[in-house]
């Protein structure tokens, strides 16, 4: 998956990237290929977090996923 790095006059694209897992509760492997053409990869990776990633340090910075409440779930008619 490739992160979109737009931006236009007075806003900028959002930059995270969503992966979905099923019911995998991690991702075993995670590989990053940085725009200096250097590969990083990430193992055993817990799903539902928010993740950032420094390029050459991994993961700096681990966050819960908000829990979803029933008015974000689609409505079946």
């Amino acid at each position: 998956m490739k992160c979109p790095g737009g931006a236009s006059y007075l806003s900028q694209s959002d930059l995270r990237l969503h992966f979905g897992l099923g019911a995998s509760d991690k991702m075993s492997e995670v590989s990053i290929r940085w725009p200096n053409g250097e590969t990083e990869i990430l193992r055993d990776v817990a799903a539902d977090f928010i993740y950032t990633i420094l390029e050459g340090s991994g993961i700096q910075h681990k966050a819960p996923l908000p829990a979803l409440s029933s008015a974000d779930l689609p409505r079946v008619r």
